[in-house]
């Protein structure tokens, strides 16, 4: 079998909240909240990212073709964030339930390679476990956009983010090496 390894982009939307989903509201109705909530997020995928996985509360998107900017990101994120809100809101009223749900996205830049399975497409890397323990990182926030120095190395800002909302941290994951991140908080008109 011949493997084909590329550097590409790996772009993680995670529901914050979703534990207390599915301990305090009923399985159909906590299942259909998640269905539209996931088909929220993959319908405003406006970068045409390809999807790997679908992971209970998260979608796993990546691209090898073309990496987009830091800004083009964050623009992405504020498209999702918004319609996710919004879908908050709307089921929330729908089904009486006082929906504490948010949107975090992690971003982040590596090789990886591909290969057929059972019919699906796996991805295979360090920078997928990466992006997937930085899902469990000390961010004070429900809701942001991660992107890891590996990324914004390539994918530099064309435009200045607020100080207010972007702050810098390194963390040292169990078995990984340290990862540093910036993490860049919604605007408020969206939070």
């Amino acid at each position: 079998m011949k493997t084909n390894t590329k550097k590409g982009l790996v772009f993680i939307p995670d529901i914050s909240g979703f534990t207390e989903l599915v301990r305090n509201t009923d399985l159909v109705t906590g299942q259909i909240i998640t269905q539209e909530l996931l088909s929220t997020i993959i319908r405003h995928n406006k970068l045409q990212m390809e999807i790997a996985e679908i992971e209970g509360d998260a979608v796993f998107f990546f691209n090898m073709r073309s990496i987009p900017t830091a800004d083009e990101l964050y623009e992405q994120f504020e498209i999702m964030k918004a319609a996710f809100d919004e879908q908050v809101i709307a089921l929330g009223k729908k089904y009486n339930l006082a929906l504490d749900l948010h949107l975090k996205a992690i971003a982040h830049y590596g090789e990886m390679t591909e290969f057929p399975i059972a019919g699906f497409h796996k991805l295979y890397g360090e920078v997928v476990i990466e992006a997937h323990r930085l899902l469990k990182n000390n961010v004070p926030a429900r809701s942001y956009l991660l992107i890891t120095d590996e990324l914004m190395a390539i994918a530099k800002p064309e435009s200045f983010f607020p100080a207010s909302f972007t702050h810098k941290l390194c963390e040292l994951y169990g078995g990984l090496r340290n990862l540093c991140f910036t993490y860049i908080l919604s605007t408020p008109q969206f939070i």
